[in-house]
This record gives structure tokens, C-alpha cells and sequence, in this order.
């Protein structure tokens, strides 16, 4: 696996306006302008995974689509306190080019353990529906870039 995307879910409705946390209007929109703005740009995943969560199921099938996605499926290991070295050590199995829609805090910590080794040193500020982009180069993971609902707004 040489490239990997990690997306914070979008905006979503409070739990006690939509127990399932669906996205809300404005969610959907920023997702939809990253999306179609990487589209745009020639970004494409091979398939998208995400923790089975209505909010980011939501934000998968949105990337999905625009980014010409193989596949979309939920699996274990990506819920908000999930331990990061469980998808850390199955990044092998998810294949090259896959996108990792989940949660906070659990993909601030992903990414801390990937690129430093230590999840508890924070190096990305997430935003709803931001996406970064991971490469593995010389036998470690370095940050490409990051793009944020802010950076596309036209």
C-alpha cells in the first residue's frame, strides 16, 4: 500500500435532533464540494471503508461516487475510540488507494501513529469533511496534503 485517504465524516445532526447522526444539510453540501472538487482535480480511490455509522456511511457513498470508488463497505476498527493499531496493522489487507471515512478522535490518532509513531502527538487539526492524503515513502507515511471544505469554496 502506497497511498491512503482518511476523511473526517460530515457535519451531522446532533444526537438528540437525529439519534442516528445522520448528515445534515450543510454536511452534505461540503462533502459533496470536496468530492466533486477532487473528482475535478483527477483524484480517484479504489474503494472507500468506513465504521458502518449513518454519518459516515453517508460520507462514503458521497466520495464514493465522485471518486469512482470499486467498492464501499463498513468494517470493524473505526469507531471514535477504537484502538488506531487495529486498521494500522490491516492497512495491508484494505489494498492501495483506499479511502478510511471515520471519526474523531480515532483518525487524529491514526495519523499521529502512522506518520510519528505515537498516537498521542497530534499533527492534523480535522475538520468535517476534510481529506487527507497519505503516501509511504522510504518505509514511513509522510503527509501529501490536506484539503478542507474552506480551501474549495468558490
Amino acid at each position: 500500500m502506497d497511498t491512503l485517504y482518511l476523511v473526517q465524516h460530515g457535519k451531522a445532526f446532533d444526537e438528540k435532533v437525529d439519534p442516528e447522526r445522520k448528515l445534515t444539510p450543510e454536511g452534505v453540501a461540503e462533502t459533496t464540494l470536496v468530492a466533486s472538487y477532487l473528482a475535478g482535480v483527477r483524484v480517484s480511490v479504489n474503494g472507500v471503508v468506513h465504521s458502518g455509522k449513518a454519518r459516515a456511511l453517508q460520507t462514503a457513498e458521497i466520495f464514493a461516487k465522485y471518486l469512482n470508488a470499486r467498492f464501499i463497505k463498513a468494517i470493524d476498527g473505526l469507531n471514535p475510540n477504537d484502538d488506531p493499531g487495529i486498521i494500522a496493522g490491516k492497512l495491508g489487507e484494505l489494498g492501495d488507494g483506499v479511502m478510511i471515512v471515520g471519526h474523531l478522535p480515532h483518525l487524529s490518532k491514526l495519523v499521529s501513529l502512522l506518520v510519528v509513531g505515537n498516537s498521542s502527538i497530534q499533527v492534523v487539526n480535522f475538520r468535517y469533511s476534510g481529506v487527507l492524503k497519505l503516501r509511504y515513502l522510504g518505509g514511513g507515511w509522510v503527509i501529501d496534503w490536506y484539503i478542507t471544505p474552506e480551501l474549495v469554496k468558490r
